[in-house]
Formats: structure tokens, C-alpha cells, sequence
């Protein structure tokens, strides 16, 4: 089985309405400020500096103003963290920590110092033992190369290089057999293969900005990539999907979700060269089988719900050309219509939802925050 049929749900079959869709964008943009006091913790994933970012992007879409102080929210917003962080300590992490919030603050608020402040903590976060993005350098290093493409500074280039070298050495150290990295992740060393955690979504870390690795460590880069979506995929009916861990543990059913499966993976390869016939072929597969598996059961998030599925097949319409896949895109967006949260974070809850609706209405592949630095 290629997924877990009791996480799905039959889909709404409702057809593509954009004025509906707006609205609930709308709905979303304005229940989100008039709630977002409400919103207990402070980073990306799941806190206010996620949440304003989103509102930041909304803004832009509908073309209104916010009627909050973003400045003054995002400063009170870094100081909440340090002093009460989301998780036990403060850290560096592009989803949980300071690299995440401040990015938000250099949008609303740009500055040398909080450019250097950034810089810091990126470099800090190299060597991070975790070797995952959620954490560790796959996701910090997103930022050293957004700052790269934004100033051509030089030592932005070189940090992105060094979050890169040092990833791709410790891949190198691993057995043959073991194939991808290690996670020492919450008192566990697992090896995980998706994009929340595991071994895909260090790879879109690197995929950023692969041309400005040296040559060998680029065609390394680029074999291993699809050397390991080959061995790994599971393919049945049509349909592909990949385990959570390595080696497969039987007690772990497969997921179909951006975190863990499918989803995150075709997400993951968003920026590896096309025309490949063994990756294409994986990539249409994997996008068959989230389509079969269906909306997810636990509603919207784009870390593991429909919404986030659905961006996958957005990546497939622009990869492929084929306009199935935007179709695909709209019916799951109607379906996440019904699946609102009312809660207002941007992995988990609504304004990842609004992101979503936004890029189908816009026909872009832009997974919510990833795709944007």
C-alpha cells in the first residue's frame, strides 16, 4: 500500500470558483489580524512572525493595507522569543528560531546590523548536528542564499558554499549502505528521507543555489539525488511513494503528506534540472499517487495537510506544462474551502491556506515561505 487510505477523504468534487476563492483569501486576511493576538508562540512554523509574513503577502495580493504596525509587531515579536522561546532554548532554525523571525523583520524593517545579526547566526548553525532543515543548516542556509541573490555580497556567496561543503562532507561519510544522512533528532538518530526532516528537504537547501557549488560536488550533488529517489521509490499501480525512514521500518506506514512522503519530495525537487526521464517519470508518479490518495482527513496545513499536497501538483503543472495538474491544484483548493481551522499560523493553520488559494489563482509554484527566499 502506497499510502495510509485511513489518513484520506474522499474529494469535494466542486468546480474552480476564483470569486469564491478570493473571498475566503479575504476572509482569512481579515479574521487573522483582528485574531492574531491570539496566537501563543512567536516563530515561522507555527507563531506570529509565520503569520505576519503571511499578511505581508496577502496585503500585496488584494492589494490593502494592514491594519497592523508591522514594525512595531515583528520587534515585540523578536523580543517575546528570546526572552519565553517556542521550544526549550533559543536557537538559530529557519522555522523554529531566530533566522526565521529576523528574515521577517529585514523585510518590514532592512538594516546592516540585522543583516550581520543574521549572518551570525547562520554561520553559527553549520555544524548543527540534527542535519535536518528544520533546525540545522538545510534550513538556515536558505537564508545566506536569499541574502547572496539579493546583494551579490561576496561573503553571503561563500556562507551559502559552506553550508553546502559541510552538508555534502557529511554525506560522504556515510557507509554506502547507509545511503543518506543521519538525523540526531529528540534524543533519536533516524534516518529520515522526506522534506520535513529528512534527507529531500537538505537537498532543496542545496538545489537553491547548486550553481555555485564547485563542479565534482554539483554532478555529486545531482547523481545522489536521483541514485536515492530511485532506490528509495515504492512504486505500485501507477503510483510512487517513499518511506518515511531508511531502511523502511514496517511499524511506520507510509505517509502522503509535505513532511513526510510524496508531497514534500516532489516540493523538495522543484529546483532539479528537468528533462531526466527517471526523475520525471518519478515525479508524475508521485503526483498520480497523492491525486488517488486524496484529500487529508486532518484538514488544511501545508506542513501535513491537503493544502500542502496540493502545492505539489502546482510544481507538476509548472515542471510538466500540463494543465491536469493546475486543474488538480483548484479542485483540492476548493476542497481545503471547507476544511478552515480558524486558526491563524502559517504552516499549520489559515494563512498557509490563503498562500495556497493565492498561488492557484496566480498559476505559480511558490510552496508558502520556502519558495519565496
Amino acid at each position: 500500500m502506497n499510502q495510509n487510505p485511513k489518513r484520506h477523504e474522499n474529494l469535494i468534487n466542486i468546480n474552480w470558483n476564483k470569486t469564491k476563492v478570493i473571498n475566503s483569501i479575504e476572509s482569512i486576511f481579515k479574521d487573522t489580524q483582528k485574531n492574531f493576538h491570539t496566537i501563543e508562540k512567536q516563530t515561522m512554523y507555527f507563531g506570529k512572525a509565520g503569520a505576519l509574513f503571511g499578511l505581508l503577502k496577502i496585503s500585496k495580493f488584494l492589494n490593502r493595507p494592514l491594519s497592523l504596525d508591522s514594525k512595531n509587531i515583528i520587534s515585540e515579536v523578536h523580543k517575546a522569543y528570546l526572552e519565553n522561546p517556542d521550544t526549550e532554548n533559543v536557537v538559530p532554525s529557519l522555522y523554529l528560531g531566530e533566522v526565521g523571525i529576523l528574515l521577517v523583520e529585514y523585510l518590514v524593517n532592512p538594516s546592516e546590523d540585522l543583516e550581520e545579526e543574521i549572518f551570525q547566526l547562520v554561520q553559527s548553525n553549520i555544524e548543527n548536528p540534527t542535519l535536518e532543515a528544520l533546525w540545522a543548516a538545510p534550513g538556515t542556509m536558505i537564508a545566506a542564499n536569499w541574502f547572496y541573490n539579493k546583494t551579490k555580497k561576496h561573503e553571503w556567496k561563500e556562507l551559502f558554499v559552506d553550508n553546502a561543503e559541510y552538508l555534502i562532507k557529511k554525506l560522504k561519510e556515510e557507509r554506502e549502505e547507509d545511503l543518506i544522512w543521519q538525523q540526531d533528532l529528540y534524543g533519536k538518530k533516524v534516518r529520515y528521507v522526506g522534506a520535513g526532516h529528512g534527507y529531500f528537504g537538505n537537498m532543496f537547501g542545496i538545489l537553491k543555489n547548486i550553481e555555485l557549488l564547485k563542479s565534482d560536488d554539483k554532478e555529486y550533488v545531482l547523481s545522489h539525488i536521483k541514485m536515492v529517489l530511485d532506490k528509495l521509490a515504492i512504486e505500485k499501480d501507477g503510483t510512487v511513494n517513499w518511506a518515511p525512514v531508511y531502511p523502511k521500518n514496517p511499524e511506520i506506514k507510509p505517509l502522503t503528506q509535505w513532511c513526510h512522503g510524496a508531497p514534500g519530495i516532489v516540493n523538495s525537487l522543484k529546483l532539479y534540472p528537468k528533462h531526466d526521464p527517471v526523475v520525471e517519470d518519478l515525479l508524475v508518479k508521485a503526483g498520480e499517487l497523492i491525486w488517488k490518495a486524496g484529500p487529508l482527513t486532518k484538514g488544511i496545513g501545508i506542513c501535513h495537510g491537503t493544502d500542502g499536497n496540493g502545492f505539489s501538483f502546482l510544481q507538476l503543472y509548472k515542471r510538466t506544462g500540463n494543465g491536469m495538474w493546475l486543474e488538480r491544484a483548484r479542485m483540492f483548493a476548493m476542497h481545503c474551502l471547507s476544511q478552515r481551522k480558524n486558526e491563524y499560523t502559517l504552516f499549520t493553520g489559515d494563512i498557509g491556506l490563503a498562500l495556497y488559494l493565492i498561488a492557484c489563482v496566480e498559476e505559480t509554484d511558490n510552496f508558502s515561505f520556502l519558495d519565496d527566499f
